[in-house]
């Protein structure tokens, strides 16, 4: 009988414990967009350009990267994962991009993040996510959408 209820009390104690470890929900990093002011002005930024590979040394091989100055907020970096892969982001940081006019993203070639120049935040651009890496940003990079056709491979589009 001892046997029995002690068991019947392991039971019971080890289902609270189970629930109480499966219901917590997951913190989860996605923050909505609605609250960075570059990802909103961004939003409402048209765009539509033509890049002329040939015309960016640095975008010719890959890995590689270069920047479009005067487009966007603070103008547009490219970077090249593959032959036909690319990504294109925002160069505006998504931490103090619109409140310094100096706060722009850059890279170094051959490099797989980014980083402010003013704030210090650090970007992952490699592999197309633009998630901050190293704060203070907490919001990924706006990126922008691009069409690649391998039979004309001078001209990567841009839009948005």
């Amino acid at each position: 009988m001892m046997i029995s209820k002690l068991r019947c009390g392991a039971f019971f104690v080890l289902t609270v414990i189970c629930s109480a470890f499966f219901s917590c929900k997951k913190k989860t990093t996605t923050q909505q967009t609605a609250n960075n002011a570059v990802l909103n002005l961004a939003a409402g930024t048209r765009i539509n350009l033509t890049v002329l590979i040939s015309s960016h040394p640095n975008l010719i091989s890959f890995p590689g990267s270069d920047t479009i100055p005067n487009v966007g907020i603070r103008g547009l970096l490219i970077y090249r994962a593959t032959e036909t892969e690319f990504f294109v982001y925002e160069r505006a940081c998504t931490y103090d991009g619109t409140t310094n006019a100096k706060a722009r993203v850059s890279t170094t070639q051959g490099s797989f993040t980014c980083n402010d120049n003013v704030c210090g935040s650090v970007f992952t651009i490699s592999d197309g996510s633009g998630q901050p890496t190293h704060g203070p940003a907490t919001y990924a990079l706006k990126q922008y959408k691009y069409t690649y056709d391998s039979s004309n491979p001078n001209v990567l589009t841009i839009t948005n």
